[in-house]
């Protein structure tokens, strides 16, 4: 029997109101911590990889951790790794769970539950106060509509009544700097804590494919029935953000979309419920007027709601205004000026700094740019309803923000430094986009190449989780040659070789400094590898060589010389050099000051793959572990897998069947979950061959039909060799087979390199004369 207790309860016999009890709901209750206890629920996690997740600060996480920690609701366990110690951490409570009943929060730990009567409202909703009438809107939000879209003029109380409507939503506000990629992101989190973990884990394999992003969330929205609002959509400017409200629009059924904007969204009109939301009743301005002004009459209302219309806002600072007249040209501006000049100088200070800034602001970040007690000024401005709060930030309405402007004092320079300053302390790639945005807008290039060097030095994910963000803010300075330098990596990361070779050469005129010169023929030598130039590689190689001899012990600059200086000797085929300077890399990797386990678990599957090419199984099987160990011991899914599909070669070509089939059919589960189909199609073929070893023949032909069906729809090259194997499979049993054999034939006929690579495959199986036999029997095909 579990055994209840009320926080708020008294003092009395039977009644608990110890402080560690408040402690432990405050302590699970946080936002953060409920966010970190959702990742722990499905995986065991590093500090790092939590903070990166969330979007936050890994002293926030760590402070999160040791208090959950010590309540018993986690647990952390060291492991040496590399000559380190990292600590992961797991849930421990097996009966943990919180309740959202109608009377408020219930905590269950073991057989002792908690209870705090309080609602618990989410923190990226907007507070809602002084809500008065919109009974008939409420109801038809509330209704069945899968879609719903509520516009109307600003201020007019649209993110208000949605908000009132649904506290629980995930709620996404629209600044005009989203991408599909950031947009994904925060709802993989939310998603998530809701029970549907997929589109995180997709995300964290690297996935960025528009369709898969949008079919997981419409996946995660049907399957936990989630009410997800989209706010100030007319801000929107990416395309892709808007082709994927266009797509939930017209598709979601058991979840809600709620759209608002100040305009009529442009989404599929036969299922949407629009509401077009206009001034208060009178009856309803006369109650809100109440709130503010106790006992006013209904005809002073009455003539307030005439000279408003009924708009909540006007109406508000109406009744905040001295005195109202109705025959100013400007209501709107004779109202706020009124108010204005009844402010102290801390107020206008405050509002004045809140206005600079196109989003909401943290309370920490304004005391710092302004007073340490700025919570105090924020509170009375909330009453005057000239700030609203979302979550644990603050901001000024749009409406006020630029008569607030137009009257500021500030230097916009000043706070701009400060806050981009305050913003890359978090160390996370959310506080570094906004950060660029203002240090864009300072035009200093100083500052720009400081902002890049801090992003390539510690910050190295946010131009593979926000490249489409990152992109749009780089074209707004990209005269810069620290931006074309970024811009570079970008377009080189998406393939775009040439671009990027051209960008990269027009930086490297303007850049000053060794770490910018060296970051850029760094990635030159990279490009030029990539598009099969060596000689061009080794020539820029030699440059970026005599910076390395100044400057070897700058972290970056000493890992940047051995990634390159491998990769030349892997090029040049140099194999046991290439193995040399390999492990200086992995001993740089392992000694820089922030740690880089994906980094670190590659150049082991590198080292690995180097002692395959040398033909030392044994002895890449013994890297291959450890770069696995490194994946699994910072929670990386990914390198983890891949590190199962190269065990799985290797044991391939050991002959351990058994072994590889296990490893490769780890690899093939998880690439085909996260829809990497690629690297999918990899992992299905070693699981294929490797079920023929065993003689396991329907089993492999089974696999072999799942490569096809990928193939069809992605016309990956290496899926058309499971056509042969399946006419191999079937010959083996006797039942022809040949048809699958000329199709597969007739596609990889004009690949040498894949067919040779096939040969090469099924020689480990079969002997010579039967692998010719069956190839012979689709000859008009064969190369």
């Amino acid at each position: 029997m579990k055994t209840g207790r009320d926080i708020n309860a008294g003092s009395g016999e039977g009644c608990v109101n110890r402080p560690d009890d408040v402690a432990l709901l405050k302590s699970i209750l946080s936002e953060t911590n409920l966010q970190i206890i959702s990742l722990l629920r499905t995986d065991s996690l590093n500090t790092r990889e939590i903070a990166r997740l969330l979007q936050k600060d890994e002293t926030q996480i760590s402070r999160g951790l040791r208090n959950l920690e010590r309540m018993g609701i986690v647990e952390g366990r060291w492991v040496r790794l590399g000559g380190k110690n990292v600590k992961l951490y797991s849930l421990k409570c097996d009966e943990f769970s919180v309740r959202f009943t109608a009377g408020g929060i219930e905590v269950a730990m073991g057989d002792t539950v908690y209870r705090r009567p309080q609602r618990l409202l989410a923190s990226s909703v907007p507070e809602v106060k002084n809500f008065v009438g919109r009974e008939e809107e409420l109801k038809l939000l509330k209704g069945n509509a899968p879609v719903v879209a509520v516009f109307g003029i600003a201020g007019i109380g649209k993110s208000s009544l949605v908000a009132r409507a649904f506290e629980d939503a995930f709620w996404y506000s629209m600044d005009g700097s989203e991408s599909l990629e950031y947009v994904a992101w925060q709802m993989a989190l939310y998603l998530n804590m809701k029970g549907f973990p997929e589109l995180t884990e997709y995300l964290r394999a690297g996935g960025r494919e528009s369709e898969s992003i949008r079919e997981l969330v419409l996946e995660g929205m049907e399957e936990t029935r989630s009410i997800v609002v989209f706010d100030d959509l007319h801000k929107c400017t990416d395309e892709d953000v808007e082709s994927f409200l266009r797509f939930l629009s017209s598709r979601v059924e058991r979840g809600k979309l709620i759209l608002i904007s100040r305009e009529k969204p442009r989404v599929d009109y036969e299922r949407v419920l629009f509401i077009h939301l206009r001034g208060l009743k009178i009856e309803e301005s006369h109650r809100l007027l109440s709130l503010r002004i106790p006992g006013i009459t209904l005809k002073e209302s009455v003539r307030m709601h005439h000279l408003t219309l009924g708009h909540p806002l006007l109406l508000v600072l109406a009744a905040e205004a001295p005195g109202t007249a109705g025959d100013e040209d400007s209501l709107f501006e004779y109202l706020l000026g009124e108010i204005y000049d009844t402010l102290d100088e801390r107020e206008r200070l405050v509002l004045q700094v809140l206005a600079l800034f196109d989003e909401p602001v943290e309370l920490s970040a304004l005391r710092r740019m302004t007073y340490r007690n700025a919570f105090l000024v924020l509170y009375s401005l909330l009453n005057k309803s000239l700030v609203e709060r979302k979550g644990e930030s603050y901001q000024v309405h749009d409406l006020l923000r630029a008569f607030i402007r137009r009257v500021s004092e500030v230097d916009e320079e000043r706070y701009y430094r400060e806050y981009v300053s305050y913003l890359l302390e978090k160390n996370t790639a959310r506080e570094f986009l906004t950060a660029f945005t203002y240090a864009a807008r300072l035009g200093d290039e100083r500052l720009i190449a400081e902002i890049t060097e801090l992003r390539v030095r510690r910050l190295w994910r946010v131009a593979l989780d926000f490249p489409t963000a990152y992109m749009r803010l780089l074209r707004g300075v990209g005269s810069s040659p620290y931006a074309k330098k970024e811009m570079a990596r970008l377009y080189f990361n998406r393939g775009f070789f040439e671009r990027a070779l051209n960008l990269w050469s027009e930086a490297l005129g303007g850049v000053e400094g060794d770490f910018h010169r060296f970051d850029a023929l760094m990635m030159l030598v990279d490009v030029h590898c990539e598009m099969g130039d060596i000689e061009s590689a080794e020539r820029i190689f030699s440059e970026l060589e005599g910076i390395f001899r100044r400057q070897g012990q700058d972290p970056y600059i000493r890992l940047g010389y051995y990634i390159e200086l491998t990769k030349i000797r892997t090029f040049r085929r140099e194999r046991e050099k290439a193995i040399e300077s390999a492990f200086k890399e992995l001993e740089a990797v392992r000694n820089y000051p922030e740690p880089y386990p994906e980094l670190e678990a590659l150049i082991l599957y590198h080292i690995g793959y180097l002692y395959v090419e040398l033909g030392e199984l044994q002895r890449a099987l013994t890297y291959y572990r450890e770069g696995l160990e490194t994946a699994n011991a910072y929670s990386l899914p990914f390198m983890l897998n891949l590190g199962y599909l190269q065990m799985g070669i290797v044991h391939y070509y050991l002959r351990n069947f058994d072994e590889a089939a296990g490893n490769a059919k780890k690899a093939a589960e998880y690439f085909l979950g996260v829809r990497n189909y690629r690297r999918a199609l990899d992992a299905l073929f070693r699981l294929t061959v490797s079920l023929m070893g065993l003689g396991a023949y329907e089993e492999a032909e089974k696999w072999a039909e799942k490569m096809t069906e990928i193939t069809h729809s992605t016309n990956y090259p290496l899926g058309w060799t499971a056509y042969v194997l399946i006419g191999i499979l079937r010959a083996l049993r006797g039942e022809g087979g040949r048809e699958y054999l000329e199709t597969g034939l007739e596609k990889i006929k004009n690949n040498q390199y894949l067919y040779r690579g096939l040969i090469e495959e099924l020689a480990v199986l079969f002997d010579e004369e039967d692998v010719d036999s069956w190839l012979s029997s689709g000859s008009s095909s064969k190369p």
